[in-house]
């Protein structure tokens, strides 16, 4: 991988914030010309830096209108109790985002719903009904303060 630069750091600001702006106006905000430019965003995108483009919805839209986060203890740390929870959560619409973290939990998910119903038969009717799933402690998101998909570069 090449070192990333200046150019290559504001090229990055910029992509984060505007993922659809063109190269002819990326290269007039950073101060370079298109076709250096071009070749830069190429090289960050196959050296693995820009990992792919996406268009971020509005969750509200779709009536998605609760989210959460739920931490998960699993009955024990065995392959198959593993490959168990992790299937579930690969094939969970409703889960955003699934980390292993360490403490108390082994896991922490961010899950969205229409509305209180349908996460109760999330989380009583398929969450809670794996074997793998010991306990989930639920924590509503009562307001969003801050959402951003952009790192510090």
């Amino acid at each position: 991988m090449n070192k990333i630069d200046k150019f290559d750091r504001k090229i990055l600001e910029l992509l984060q914030r505007q993922g659809r702006i063109t190269n002819q106006k990326l290269a007039e905000q950073v101060g370079l010309s298109t076709a250096p430019c071009w070749r830069r965003v190429n090289r960050l995108e196959q050296d693995g830096v820009i990992a792919r483009y996406v268009a971020l919805l509005d969750r509200e839209r779709f009536g998605l209108s609760v989210m959460v986060y739920v931490h998960v203890s699993l009955t024990d740390h065995h392959t198959a109790t593993l490959e168990q929870f992790d299937t579930f959560v690969d094939g969970s619409d409703n889960i955003l985002e699934c980390y292993t973290v360490s403490g108390e939990y082994d896991y922490l998910i961010r899950v969205v719903a229409a509305g209180v119903k349908e996460l109760e038969v999330f989380l009583m009717e398929k969450l809670l009904r794996i074997p793998a799933v010991r306990t989930a402690n639920t924590s509503f998101v009562l307001k969003e303060k801050k959402y951003t998909t952009a790192l510090p570069v």
